[in-house]
């Protein structure tokens, strides 16, 4: 038997702020600079891409990524601070989680 469980925050409306969508999303962001290519690895539209971030800034109340219009060096994305720091802190959420988790399961299972 194995332990399955999954996190998302929620603001106070509770509404969707961040899950593993939205954390692939943007680490796939970090990694590519590209919205585009980010929504197409994760087989979905930029448009669909783009609404769940802007979404998410808005319930966040802080802009998530930062878009740079194309040109001699061409476009991008990039991460904002309160962007990275939500990354971060979701991740380290939940890598602690699942320690505390797996201990639990052990103890009761």
């Amino acid at each position: 038997m194995k332990l399955k469980f999954r996190i998302w925050l929620e603001n106070e409306e509770d509404e969707l702020v961040i899950g593993q969508g939205l954390f692939t999303l943007l680490n796939l962001i970090k990694s590519t600079g590209s919205i585009n290519k980010s929504a197409k690895a994760l087989n979905m539209s930029y448009r669909t891409a783009w609404g769940k971030i802007k979404k998410a800034e808005i319930r966040y109340g802080c802009e998530l990524v930062k878009k740079k219009s194309g040109g001699k060096s061409g476009g991008g994305t990039t991460l904002t601070k309160g962007g990275e720091q939500l990354l971060t802190n979701f991740d380290n959420l939940n890598q602690e989680a699942e320690k505390y988790m797996e201990t639990l399961f052990n103890q009761y299972l």
